[in-house]
């Protein structure tokens, strides 16, 4: 245990060094900041009454919902990649830390970091927006509650190892990470497709095979939105969305460690 508490230390005494760590502490503010005051300010000078308004800041919710975890494990898989590509994880072999036990660490320490990112980013645009978001007199973010969006947090940030390993598996370099991210990097918008009258029925389980969906779709539930016979319950969302990440995640680390091995 103490090793792995030398490996945090280190990281801590990084964050200011690593350009990388620090993107992941300062884009959950630009979110925030975006969030809370730009966002409010367009809706307001474009107009709260204007025709599809509502629909298109639930949009953005989504969207926002749906970045941390994305943006955290897009980090992750560069940082793998950045190892494989300077063979740093050939001389991790030597130490009292275990290659298997240093990937685990790194994806513990991502999807914590995610799990921070997604819980105040949300909760922090909902607390600060004030009445930005209010319409018809019903402001859109009282329907999220502090524990739906804790529990939303720990669910989404499942993603980040899932998509890091991916991208580190199928990635040769960091020229070829940077571009499979670029193409799926439209997948953060997927879920948006959820406000879709057509996807409110079971067609809406077609995006399931997107890990993100359920958490998603769990916290648009536990607001009362995008409400349909069609819907599971809150908590099943969120079961099913975590056990799914979980296999997502083993099948991803073992392609990891199968690329490591060859």
């Amino acid at each position: 245990m103490m090793k792995y508490f030398r490996l945090f230390t280190y990281e801590m005494k990084n964050i200011l060094r690593d350009k990388m760590t620090m993107l992941m502490l300062v884009y959950p503010l630009l979110i925030i900041m975006i969030g809370s005051f730009i966002i409010p300010r367009l809706i307001d000078v474009y107009g709260q009454e204007a025709a599809g308004q509502e629909l298109a800041v639930l949009v953005v919710i989504i969207v926002f919902s749906s970045l941390a975890p994305f943006i955290t494990a897009a980090m992750l898989g560069f940082n793998l990649i950045d190892h494989l590509d300077e063979n740093t994880l050939d001389t991790i072999r030597v130490t009292p830390v275990s290659l298997k036990g240093y990937v685990t660490f790194k994806t513990v320490y991502a999807y914590l970091l995610s799990v921070n990112a997604s819980f105040w980013t949300l909760f922090g645009v909902k607390h600060l927006s004030g009445d930005g978001y209010t319409f018809h007199g019903v402001n859109l973010w009282d329907g999220f509650t502090a524990g739906n969006i804790l529990i939303y947090a720990f669910a989404a940030g499942l993603f980040t190892p899932v998509f890091a390993m991916f991208l580190a598996s199928v990635s040769k370099n960091k020229i070829e990470g940077f571009a499979y991210m670029k193409i799926t990097g439209m997948l953060v918008f997927l879920p948006v497709i959820l406000v879709l009258d057509t996807m409110q029925d079971f067609k809406q389980y077609i995006i399931g095979i997107y890990p993100i969906f359920w958490p998603v779709k769990a916290l648009m539930v536990s607001a009362d939105f995008l409400t349909h016979e069609h819907n599971l319950t809150y908590s099943l969302y969120i079961t099913i969305g975590v056990f799914y990440s979980l296999f997502l995640t083993l099948l991803a680390y073992k392609h990891f460690e199968n690329k490591l091995q060859s």
